[in-house]
C-alpha cells in the first residue's frame, strides 16, 4: 500500500519533568501508542529503491556530539572481521567522514554506512555494532550512534518564555517522519513511520522502545508517560469494543495502524 499522509490529528500529553521543573515534556500519544515496528529484513522497502536491503542506513549516521563519537569509537574497536564485513576498510581508512556542512558522521562505503553488513555475510546481516551488542549482552543503544537507536523516535527542544517571564524548555517526544530528515526527506524512496506495512507490532511503540525512551527521558519521566499511554490503551480498547465512532475519533488513532 502507498504511504499515508504525514498530516493528521494527533493526541499529545504534557507534563513537567519530575527531575527538573524548568522542563516540560510534550509527548505524541498517537505515535507512541501506535503499532509501528522496524521491519528491516521483513518487508522494508528502504529509503533508496536501488539499494533497499540496507533499509535507512544508506547515508551513514550523523553524530550528536563528542561523547557520541567517543562511545562509537570505543565499541568499533571491539569489532572483529568475523562480525564486521568492512573491518579491513574501516580500520585502515577510518569510519568517520564529514558531510557537505562539515558535520561528522559514519562513512558511507559502497552505498551504505560502513558498519552495515550486506545480506549473506557469514557474521550476520545488518549493523555490525548491533551484532556486537548481542555478543556483549547489552542493548544496542549502548554500542550504536545515538541517531541509530533513537530513530524513529524524535526528541527536539523548544525554549519558550511564558507570559509571566518564566523561561521553560519543551522537550518534544514524537514521530521521526520524513520531515525529520530535513529537505531531502521527501526524496526518500519509502519511509516506514506512515507505511501500513510497518504498523504490525505486537506491542505499542512506548513498550517496544521502553529502553530507548527511558534513555531519552529518564526513568521517572518515562514512568509518567507510560501511565498516560497505559490509560489511553485501556480506554481505546473499550471504545473499540463498544464500536463507538465518536469516541474513537477523539483518540486520533495513527492512520497507519490497523483499523
Amino acid at each position: 500500500m502507498p504511504e499515508l499522509s504525514q498530516d493528521f490529528p494527533r493526541q499529545w500529553i504534557e507534563f513537567v519533568d519530575p527531575e527538573d521543573d524548568t522542563n516540560v515534556y510534550r509527548c505524541d500519544l498517537t505515535w507512541l501508542t501506535s503499532n509501528w515496528e522496524c521491519i528491516w529484513g521483513n518487508g522494508c522497502k528502504g529509503i533508496d529503491a536501488k539499494n533497499a536491503d540496507v533499509g535507512c542506513c544508506n547515508l551513514g549516521a550523523h553524530f550528536s556530539d563528542k561523547d557520541d563519537i567517543k562511545r562509537t569509537k570505543k565499541y568499533a574497536a571491539l569489532l572483529t572481521p568475523e562480525i564486521w564485513q568492512n573491518h579491513k576498510e574501516g580500520t585502515k581508512n577510518g569510519f568517520i567522514e564529514k558531510d557537505d556542512d562539515g558535520e561528522k558522521k559514519t562513512r558511507a562505503y559502497n552505498g551504505a554506512c560502513i558498519f552495515h553488513n550486506r545480506n549473506g555475510f557469514e557474521g550476520g546481516d545488518g549493523c555490525a555494532l548491533h551484532i556486537l551488542a548481542g555478543q556483549l549482552g547489552v542493548n544496542p543503544l549502548v554500542t550504536k550512534p545515538d541517531v541509530c537507536w533513537e530513530l524513529p523516535v524524535r526528541r527536539t527542544y523548544e525554549n519558550v518564555e511564558r507570559p509571566d517571564g518564566v523561561e521553560i524548555t519543551y522537550i518534544n517526544i514524537g514521530e521521526y517522519n520524513r520531515r525529520g530528515w530535513g529537505p531531502g526527506g521527501e526524496d526518500l524512496n519509502w519511509y516506514c513511520t506512515t507505511a501500513t506495512e510497518a504498523h504490525i507490532g505486537a506491542r505499542a511503540v512506548y513498550r517496544s522502545y521502553e529502553p530507548e525512551l527511558t534513555e531519552l527521558m529518564g526513568k521517572k519521566a518515562f514512568d509518567i508517560l507510560a501511565e498516560f499511554c497505559d490509560a489511553r490503551m485501556t480506554t481505546l480498547a473499550a471504545a473499540r469494543a463498544a464500536k463507538d465512532p465518536k469516541a474513537l475519533k477523539l483518540f486520533a488513532i495513527h492512520p497507519a495502524d490497523p483499523k
